[in-house]
């Protein structure tokens, strides 16, 4: 293809993408470039826990499977040399301003640092104070950020007392739920549940990097994997098994106005998925589970899923059938997730990897409907 052929469809893809509905980013990433600016939002105890005492640290054991770089873009550096997504006004300049952003749903990965925790009131309250900060930094300074509220997965009361706190709160969207070692399907976590379907707030979970790499964290299937390459691969089994937990437990039963939000575990493994675990519930696990409805039916209801990482098979035709088994018409979400070292252009992904009639869907319909007002639009 020769320069001016490039130049040609890129232009065709920047049109296109200029005809399609304000743009809604589901995946943003905020760093706290310095975690002890949290310290004076909490209690000595709690500090102590988090930061330690007056002890110099002079190394740390990097995690069992070391990223092969930064995990970050290069080019997402902040002007003052701080860590990409530590810069809110610069995040502001690199990527919301110039994609055009409405609404950018901020799920800060950094909360997964309470998995490994043994001390539950100490990671709820690191949380609570990571929530103001993020609320501080990022919302207060341009509406378009949307802050979530990040809770541990390991104390429901003091998840549900988070969730009472802010709630009400002007920029709260949604709930983030590191994933711990825990079904999320196990009635234990219904009371968080039942506060997320009052106040209307989808739950969201996300990879955090704790994933077969803490104890306490989520495990693949047949051991723990060597390389990265390896474990980045296998990155859909925990999202398939919040998926599985969730609709066979019972909770779309009992809370019907739920929403779950799968965000960056990949998509096109939902509808062989849906068709085994439809096959189950045939063959009496929907007895067992006193499931209402069929595994399938509870999809389009209760479900969504983002965009990154979007396979992509030898024929987009391939990608496009399976989105349509996954009803990607009321289920999928752009997320770009930004900075990270595998950030997605929209541009690229609405007008070059989607079928024109998904485009408006996915790009600003499927997140207004799943987030409603609190999107700020």
């Amino acid at each position: 293809m020769n320069p001016t052929t490039i130049e040609r469809d890129q232009g065709a893809m920047t049109a296109e993408a200029e005809r399609l509905p304000a743009l809604i980013d589901c995946d943003v990433h905020p760093i706290v470039a310095d975690v002890s600016v949290l310290r004076p939002n909490m209690s000595a105890r709690a500090a102590r826990r988090a930061f330690g005492a007056d002890v110099p640290v002079y190394s740390r054991d990097p995690n069992r499977i070391p990223h092969p770089s930064s995990g970050l873009r290069l080019d997402a550096k902040t002007p003052s040399g701080g860590p990409p997504g530590s810069d809110p006004q610069f995040a502001l300049e690199q990527w919301i301003d110039p994609c055009a952003i409405a609404a950018a749903v901020l799920v800060p990965v950094q909360a997964g640092l309470v998995i490994p925790w043994g001390d539950e009131a100490a990671g709820s309250e690191f949380l609570a104070a990571f929530n103001t900060h993020l609320l501080e930094e990022w919302t207060g300074l341009d509406s378009r950020y949307r802050s979530v509220i990040s809770i541990s997965p390991y104390d429901a009361r003091g998840a549900v007392a988070e969730i009472e706190r802010l709630a009400g709160v002007e920029g709260i969207c949604g709930i983030f739920i590191p994933h711990g070692a825990v079904a999320l399907g196990r009635s234990q976590m219904f009371p968080i549940y039942e506060a997320a379907e009052h106040h209307g707030l989808p739950i969201i979970l996300h990879p955090t990097g704790a994933e077969a790499n803490f104890a306490e964290a989520p495990r693949i299937a047949g051991g723990s994997p060597d390389t990265y390459p390896e474990r980045h691969a296998m990155l859909a089994q925990p999202g398939q098994q919040i998926f599985t937990s969730m609709i066979f437990g019972g909770a779309f039963d009992r809370f019907p106005g739920l929403k779950l939000c799968l965000v960056e575990y990949g998509v096109t493994w939902a509808a062989p998925l849906l068709w085994r675990m439809d096959r189950a519930y045939e063959q009496g696990d929907g007895e067992l589970s006193g499931l209402r409805r069929k595994p399938t039916d509870y999809l389009a209801d209760n479900i969504r899923f983002t965009t990154q990482p979007l396979d992509e098979p030898p024929e987009r035709e391939m990608l496009w059938k399976m989105l349509d088994l996954m009803q990607a018409e009321r289920t999928l979400m752009f997320s770009s997730d930004y900075p990270h070292w595998d950030t997605d252009d929209p541009t690229t992904i609405l007008t070059s990897r989607l079928p024109e009639r998904l485009r408006a869907r996915v790009a600003h319909d499927n997140a207004v409907e799943c987030f409603g007002d609190r999107l700020g639009l």
